[in-house]
This record gives C-alpha cells, sequence and structure tokens, in this order.
C-alpha cells in the first residue's frame, strides 16, 4: 500500500491530496520530524472541526445565517443589550436554561434567535431550529405512539432547540398539549431552549384553545429563562418605507 493510500486509510484526505506539496513546503521550512508531524494533526483538526462545523450547522435547519453582527442596534427603541450578551456567552445553555425574544413582528427576534443558533453550533453544540406551526404539525401527524415517541426524541435530543413564532398562529388542543409535552421533556432533561414570540404572554391563549395547558407552558418556559423584550416597529415596514 502507498502512502498516499494508508494516509487515506487512516481519513487524512487532506494530506494525502496534497502529500508532494506538503513534503516539498516541509523541506523548503527545514522542518523537524516533531514540527512535521505537528502539521500534519493541525491540518487534519482543522479539516475535521470545519467537516464537523458544516455537520451541525446543516442538522440545525438553521437555513440562512443571521449574524449578530448586522442586527441593527440603532432602531429598536428599547432593548436590553446587556441581557443579550449575557445569553450569547451561552451559559444558559450548560445550566439548561432559556431565552425568550419576545417583541411585535418584525422587531429582529428571529434575527437575533438565529444568530445565537448559529453561535452554539460555533461552539461545538447541537442545535435545531424550528417553526413553532410546523413543530405542531410535524408532531401531530405521527400515527402511532411508537412513531410520536420518535418525533419526540428528535426534537428532544439537541442541546438547544429554538422554537421560532410561538403562538403566531391558532393551534388545537392536541398541538397544544404535544408542545407542552416537548418543552416538559427538554425542561426535566434541563436542555436549553430559544423561543421567540409575542410581546405579551398574556396575548398567547388568545391562539391557543387552554389557558392552563397555555399557562403551564409558559411556567415550563420561564422559571429558568432569560427574558428579552424587543420595542421596536417593524424593521421590513421601515426598510419598505425607506425604498418608497
Amino acid at each position: 500500500m502507498s502512502l498516499p493510500d494508508t494516509l487515506q486509510s487512516l481519513g487524512w484526505n487532506k494530506t494525502a491530496q496534497g502529500l508532494d506539496e506538503f513534503i516539498a513546503q516541509a523541506v523548503r521550512d527545514a522542518l523537524t520530524p516533531r514540527a512535521v508531524v505537528e502539521r500534519v494533526a493541525t491540518l487534519e483538526l482543522d479539516v475535521r472541526r470545519t467537516r464537523s462545523f458544516d455537520y451541525r450547522l446543516r442538522k440545525s435547519r438553521l437555513g440562512r445565517i443571521a449574524a449578530i453582527a448586522d442586527f441593527d442596534w440603532n432602531h429598536p427603541r428599547s432593548i436590553d443589550r446587556a441581557r443579550i450578551d449575557e445569553a450569547f456567552t451561552l451559559r444558559f445553555i450548560d445550566e439548561g436554561g432559556a431565552v425568550i425574544f419576545l417583541g411585535n413582528t418584525g422587531t429582529g427576534k428571529t434575527h437575533l434567535a438565529k444568530a445565537l443558533v448559529e453561535r452554539a453550533v460555533t461552539q461545538g453544540h447541537k442545535a435545531l431550529f424550528a417553526d413553532a406551526h410546523a413543530l405542531c404539525l410535524d408532531l401531530a401527524r405521527a400515527e402511532s405512539t411508537s412513531a410520536l415517541e420518535c418525533r419526540l426524541r428528535y426534537y428532544t435530543r439537541p442541546s438547544l432547540l429554538c422554537i421560532d413564532e410561538i403562538a403566531r398562529q391558532q393551534i388545537d388542543i392536541r398541538r397544544l398539549d404535544l408542545l407542552y409535552e416537548l418543552v416538559r421533556r427538554r425542561y426535566e432533561a434541563r436542555r436549553a431552549v430559544v423561543v421567540t414570540a409575542e410581546p405579551q404572554f398574556s396575548q398567547w391563549p388568545q391562539s391557543m384553545p387552554s389557558s392552563a395547558a397555555t399557562a403551564a407552558l409558559i411556567d415550563r418556559l420561564v422559571h429558568r429563562a432569560v427574558v428579552i423584550h424587543i420595542d421596536a416597529d417593524s424593521y421590513r415596514q421601515k426598510q419598505a418605507a425607506e425604498r418608497r
């Protein structure tokens, strides 16, 4: 077996593919044997980290990434920057806590939530981003107990789950019960949650059929949560007005 074949069998594909150039560069740099090994190890580690990040990002179902650097801090009338900075340390993930962004449509809730998920993926966490309505539909489609259990495990497994736009659309009692069951499982397993929702918890029962179940859901979410209120007009409407 040739050296490139041996390297590929070890999974060191990057080194195997550029072996001749790698050796030539090592000779030009007059590297010691130890330095050669260190350079190979660093190269392959970087490749594996990139591959691992790409895999986690794909599995997160995040879609288009929203960077925290692109958030317009001058747009909201009121926003707690200190709480957001604390959330982006990701300590709440290790503590099994939650971050809840509350605000009207177009105020940047989802942008911040996506940026938080992207930060978690970058730091090595397994994360999942889901629209609340689609998540409830997915759970409700399960036609057997075993199928439902499988979907609940899917949403419970990641160390961070982002549920976008809770209480935006009407849901029936079955979907509310399933949403509560998922939140309860993550709460008891101390798995972190990020939520975006309407500006006041008191508005949630308007789209949910049971005030008692809604109260139980909110109770689980807020117990270990950092709640961040965003007071702003719709940024999309502002951009449309500027274009006009």
